[in-house]
């Protein structure tokens, strides 16, 4: 098959998000199983993905000509601007409706430019939006699937009407637990809807956390920002240092200093400098992460399907993760894989405390969580992923 993945989101290029390392492991699944595989992303800036890429899978910016000159702004115009800012004062739907409009008029004429250049058997959207430019704007004559990252129940709040047209004329909408299909049905009550998760890479080792160490590592892997919560582990952690000397934090990932900063000074205030400790980005997941880690946490208050989860659970880690999260609450097992707990510092600290104090606790709930994401074992995902491809290519021939 000849695949188009259409990331038409906000950052393409060096961005370490989870839509795009699912775009990226995506692409090199499906080119190494012998797919024509090409993504076409929009970025102000000239480059390529911050996950790997396998040779032969090319990347397009569509605002830049083949010259490289940057030829189609990505910042509206600042009376739309103003237009969209004032309306979302009002209405969400609203404020996405005319961003939507006003972009797709924009990008539709590249994307159609290179769908006429390439001939794809398939587009894969990894947005709303993404489907939107493709289908509305764009014109494709390809049959399109869509993405969706987040669950249904939050990101469908502020879909707007353009959006849910032009989702509504695709081929089918993945979406990654089967918690996401009534919601999804409701707005797309006529759309194919497929459930498949994201890969799960299991790696040929496992946490060994029989070990006796001098320093034991609680991780916590993702943007530091009001979403993600760190703020919720930090203030558990402050009620259990005394407790446990040999325990530290560490929270990986890109800051939101606005989040970030009061969170330094919090730390610094505990006297807990040398034991909270914010290290940024990391490519080397298992070296710099799990291979030292002891304990996975994970406060966010929304996810779709956390990578950073499955991949600490694939390694052999208990998890604690928020009871009101979604995402979070159907890959914890509580009591089994790990803890859902209220989103209060007490609750967490009280699940932080008990597998910190018991190392045979860390070790059955760690080899519990490992089993439990087998299900979402990469070739079992990427088997799929291709089998959905190949029969919307095959029924789309057939009309």
């Amino acid at each position: 098959m000849n695949i188009v993945i259409a990331h038409f989101n906000s950052a393409y290029v060096r961005m370490p998000g989870g839509v795009e390392k699912v775009t990226c492991s995506l692409a090199n699944a499906l080119h190494r199983r012998g797919h024509q595989v090409t993504i076409l992303f929009r970025d102000s800036k000239l480059g390529h993905a911050y996950f790997p890429l396998d040779e032969g899978i090319p990347e397009h910016n569509i605002l830049y000509d083949d010259d490289g000159n940057y030829v189609i702004q990505d910042k509206l115009p600042r009376p739309i601007r103003l237009k969209r800012e004032f309306f979302r004062l009002f209405s969400a739907k609203k404020a996405h409706e005319i961003n939507a409009v006003a972009k797709g008029r924009s990008y539709g004429p590249s994307i159609r430019k290179w769908l006429d250049r390439l001939h794809p058997d398939i587009i894969i959207a990894t947005s709303m939006p993404s489907a939107k430019y493709v289908v509305e704007d764009a014109a494709a004559e390809a049959p399109v699937i869509t993405m969706i990252h987040s669950q249904p129940s939050v990101q469908f709040e502020a879909i707007s009407p353009a959006e849910q047209r032009a989702v509504g004329h695709c081929a089918g909408i993945q979406i990654l637990l089967p918690s996401g299909a009534a919601v999804t049905r409701q707005y797309f009550p006529d759309l194919p809807i497929h459930v498949i998760g994201n890969a799960v890479e299991i790696p040929d080792w496992q946490a060994d956390l029989g070990q006796e160490k001098e320093r034991y590592h609680l991780v916590c892997v993702g943007t530091v920002n009001p979403n993600k919560n760190q703020k919720l582990v930090v203030e558990a952690f402050a009620s259990l240092a005394a407790r446990f000397p040999d325990w530290d934090v560490e929270f990986w990932g890109k800051a939101d200093e606005r989040y970030a900063r009061p969170l330094r000074e919090y730390v610094k205030k505990k006297g807990l400098t040398a034991r909270v400790l914010f290290k940024g980005l990391t490519k080397d997941v298992d070296g710099d992460i799990y291979r030292r880690a002891d304990l996975f946490v994970i406060p966010s208050k929304r996810e779709g399907f956390p990578l950073a989860l499955t991949e600490a659970m694939a390694a052999g880690f208990p998890a604690i993760g928020l009871r009101t999260c979604p995402g979070v609450n159907e890959l914890i097992q509580d009591g089994k894989t790990g803890f859902l707990v209220d989103g209060t510092a007490p609750a967490m600290a009280d699940a932080m405390a008990r597998l910190m104090a018991d190392r045979g606790l860390r070790i059955r709930m760690g080899a519990a969580a490992r089993e439990a994401v087998k299900t979402y074992e990469a070739d079992t995902i990427w088997d799929q992923w291709e089998t959905l491809l190949e029969r919307t290519v095959a029924e789309s021939r057939k009309e």
